[in-house]
């Protein structure tokens, strides 16, 4: 009797144990991922929607999912903050909130992917040697392609709310046909065809790469008399190969935090019909919970990934932060002065008479 009784405690300890767990979670860490991921996407659109990366195609898709990302940490995350460390979750009571949350949800994680997907397949196109492949690779094709697949996957994804609804306190799936259907397509999409379309294509590009500079036949001289005109454009390419190493660190994230979710769904499709003790299933909801968790943070970290892997962002983002906005609420004007070119084609600059700098609004305190 008292072996039965000490193996209940200790079950009942483990079930306390993992559920506040749960619940530090959501009072500590979601808030902590909730506020990288506004910081880390407002500070991406910032930077991505300026010119030079607007004219770039895969910046366009990668904006895309930083705009997406936005969504998912200000929706998402936040019910899942709230739902996980205050115990506060709309959708357990409200029908509208339980649909509206499982199926924006779903739409945005899924489109985020897709567009660094397609970010993957537009470097290989421009990286290849095949005409027709790189004029995929266009910024007209991106803004055809990105509102396509957004309005596409809006509607493919209708199924979703559907087939949800709150049953005992719980926004959940009634039918285990379709719980079993759910589990199998988001796991073959998130687990299996993303990841291997993101790899397949990450390594066509690297190998696209490799043959192009086997090509390439440096010539010192002609080099040293074209630098100037050739300096823009390097720094275009320079630009280009730099968002590659974004794309392709982000590839290495998306596996490591993403790819647990699916192997959690596998698991719950195999097991669905078995009958689990109390314990069994406070370790599933953990696993379940920590899942998600690692999930979201995938989607706060995009910007601090790109800022650490790529020398260029790093640039831009100083540039727009410090000499675009600091300076100018400061002094009004840019130190740099305008260049014009002359009529016998030499560039020279303009003088320009410069405002007096305006003192920076500080007011001094009186003690």
């Amino acid at each position: 009797m008292s072996n039965i009784t000490e193996t209940t405690a200790s079950a009942d300890q483990i079930i306390v144990t993992l559920n506040l767990i749960q619940v530090n979670m959501g009072r500590y860490l979601y808030p902590i991922i909730f506020s990288l991921g506004n910081i880390g996407s407002i500070l991406n659109i910032l930077i991505l929607t300026q010119r030079v990366y607007l004219q770039n195609s895969c910046s366009c898709y990668i904006l895309a999912s930083s705009i997406i990302n936005l969504f998912i940490v200000n929706i998402v995350i936040f019910f899942h903050m709230l739902a996980f460390g205050f115990s506060i979750d709309p959708t357990t009571t409200s029908f509208f909130f339980c649909r509206f949350r499982q199926y924006i949800s779903h739409v945005t994680t899924l489109l985020s992917k897709i567009y660094i997907v397609l970010a993957c397949i537009d470097r290989w196109a421009m990286t290849s040697t095949n005409v027709r492949r790189r004029a995929f690779s266009r910024v007209k094709i991106a803004k055809i392609i990105i509102p396509s697949v957004g309005i596409s996957w809006f509607i493919i994804s209708l199924h979703i709310p559907l087939n949800h609804f709150i049953v005992n306190g719980r926004c959940m799936v009634v039918l285990r046909v379709y719980s079993i259907f759910y589990n199998i397509y988001n796991t073959v999409l998130s687990g299996f065809l993303i990841p291997i379309l993101m790899i397949v294509f990450g390594f066509l590009t690297i190998r696209n790469i490799k043959l192009s500079r086997q090509r390439v036949n440096v010539q010192v001289n002609m080099n040293r008399i074209f630098t100037n005109q050739r300096q823009g454009k390097n720094n275009t390419k320079s630009r280009d190969y730099e968002i590659l190493i974004m794309i392709l660190v982000q590839l290495s994230v998306y596996l490591i935090t993403c790819l647990p979710f699916p192997m959690y769904l596998v698991y719950s499709t195999i097991t669905i019909q078995w009958t689990k003790s109390s314990v069994q299933l406070a370790i599933d909801r953990f696993y379940s919970s920590l899942t998600v968790a690692l999930t979201n943070i995938n989607f706060s970290t995009t910007f601090y990934i790109y800022v650490l892997t790529t020398r260029v962002f790093r640039k831009d983002l100083k540039r727009i932060l410090v000499e675009k906005r600091l300076f100018k609420m400061c002094f009004g004007t840019q130190l740099v002065p305008p260049i014009m070119r002359t009529n016998n084609g030499t560039i020279g600059t303009v003088a320009v008479v410069m405002r007096q700098p305006k003192p920076c609004n500080i007011q001094s305190r009186k003690y």
